[in-house]
């Protein structure tokens, strides 16, 4: 696949002209701002144009756009455009499950939120019909995750039916799997209206790279309005070092089919081994392995540590779960050595585990509401009964445990301290 924006940052670079120009950073040669021939992210109709729709192509969407500022970016523009496109509209259905960037865009756009509660705390599953239950005549779109950090799916297919029989706008944070451009079950493939992709997560992409996918029977509106909605929210001073590395992801996924497919195939192959030896695992999608550290003595922090000393840092840990993450980029032989440090590690004998659920919380105010009223920080203890005001994610995974707006509960109060949190900010 052509790479418009790398040949472009190339050939200039070999110039070696005097670079009397933006950055002020003069030793990386790759980092431009938009000079001549460079094109401009929110204004696209050169070689960024022409990478996006080379995405765009490969991910089978209507319309793509590059994101410097990862999914958090992509999840502003998406509701931001579903707020265009229904403006008397104010109500967004939820899943719990969600990252933090969908309330500060409530935040930012005046929304709120009707939650749907999965079965535990960094869960993504929700039915198609407990989505059907919450829709009604005033919801603008419906929000859903297609991974969560366990490596939980979603049936996006079924919820996606829901959605289209209400002609309502399905967006789905699909920040964990951008990798599903390799499979036949992308969400863009199950009847998503927009889905917000990091490329960074899964992929050979830097930090901060992200994919907006627009659907093929999408509203033609979301395409038509999407470039100038994400300049709303994103720096007009994109890091072009970012835009590369999504060219050049580009071409990995083009051409770099076998080695995804490689992957995944060591992913099931480690999984089988680590069961053998003696592992729980959880269930969990091709590209991560989810670790029951309790089912053998230890927390998921514990073994995350024991894995550590052995060469191997884990993506996250909790107190039950270690979660294993991988790219297609993955080299070879990282799989021999994880279960080289795996089987050195001694198994104790099972703890007592329950599933963490959040308690189900009502809203007082809306986020924006709480989130711009006179506040002041209280301890967690003395906060039960009290409206928060702020978003307190943990992050990883970066998924709430109290939102603004909320009503602390003594239950909420009681899983805030068990991850740590000690202070909250609430409404005076």
């Amino acid at each position: 696949m052509n790479t418009p924006i790398h040949d472009f940052l190339q050939s200039y670079a070999e110039e070696k002209t005097v670079r009397c120009h933006m950055p002020g950073g003069k030793a990386n040669s790759y980092d431009i701002t938009e000079i001549e021939g460079a094109d401009s992210l929110f204004e696209s109709g050169g070689i960024i144009k022409s990478s996006e729709t080379n995405a765009a192509k490969l991910y089978g969407a209507a319309d793509t756009l590059f994101s410097c500022g990862g999914s958090t970016l992509s999840i502003q523009t998406m509701l931001a455009l579903a707020k265009a496109y229904s403006p008397s509209k104010n109500r967004v259905v939820a899943s719990r499950f969600c990252h933090k960037s969908l309330l500060t865009s409530c935040i930012l756009l005046g929304l709120e939120v009707d939650w749907i509660y999965p079965d535990e705390y960094l869960s993504c599953r929700i039915s198609p019909q407990s989505v059907k239950d919450k829709v009604n005549k005033d919801t603008l779109c419906v929000f859903a995750q297609s991974i969560d950090y366990y490596g939980g799916e979603s049936d996006i297919k079924g919820i996606s039916e829901v959605c289209a029989s209400k002609n309502i706008p399905l967006l789905i944070d699909n920040a964990h799997g951008a990798y599903k451009v390799f499979t036949d079950d992308h969400p863009l493939f199950l009847g998503a209206d927009m889905t917000a992709d990091s490329a960074h997560k899964t992929l050979p992409c830097l930090t901060g790279g992200g994919y907006l996918h627009i659907g093929k029977n999408a509203p033609p509106f979301f395409a038509e309005r999407a470039k100038e909605t994400m300049s709303l929210f994103g720096s007009s001073s994109p890091s072009y070092l970012i835009l590369d590395s999504l060219d050049l992801c580009n071409r990995h996924i083009s051409d770099e089919k076998e080695r995804a497919k490689w992957v995944f195939d060591e992913v099931k192959r480690l999984k089988s081994a680590l069961a053998e030896i003696g592992y729980t695992l959880k269930e969990s999608d091709p590209m991560r392995i989810t670790i029951d550290a309790n089912a053998y003595g230890y927390s998921g922090f514990a073994l995350s540590e024991e894995l550590r000393k052995r060469g191997i840092t884990a993506e996250f840990s909790d107190i039950r779960y270690t979660v294993l993450l991988f790219s297609t980029a993955q080299p070879l032989t990282d799989f021999t050595r994880i279960f080289e440090a795996a089987k050195n590690i001694t198994l104790l004998s099972s703890v007592p585990s329950v599933p963490v659920s959040l308690p189900e919380s009502v809203f007082a105010m809306s986020p924006r509401e709480a989130f711009f009223s006179l506040t002041e920080w209280v301890p967690v203890e003395k906060s039960v009964n009290r409206i928060c005001a702020d978003i307190n994610t943990p992050c990883p995974p970066c998924v709430p445990l109290a939102a603004a707006g909320e009503v602390i509960t003594a239950q909420t109060a009681e899983m805030l301290k068990l991850y740590g949190v000690k202070n909250i900010k609430v409404v005076k």
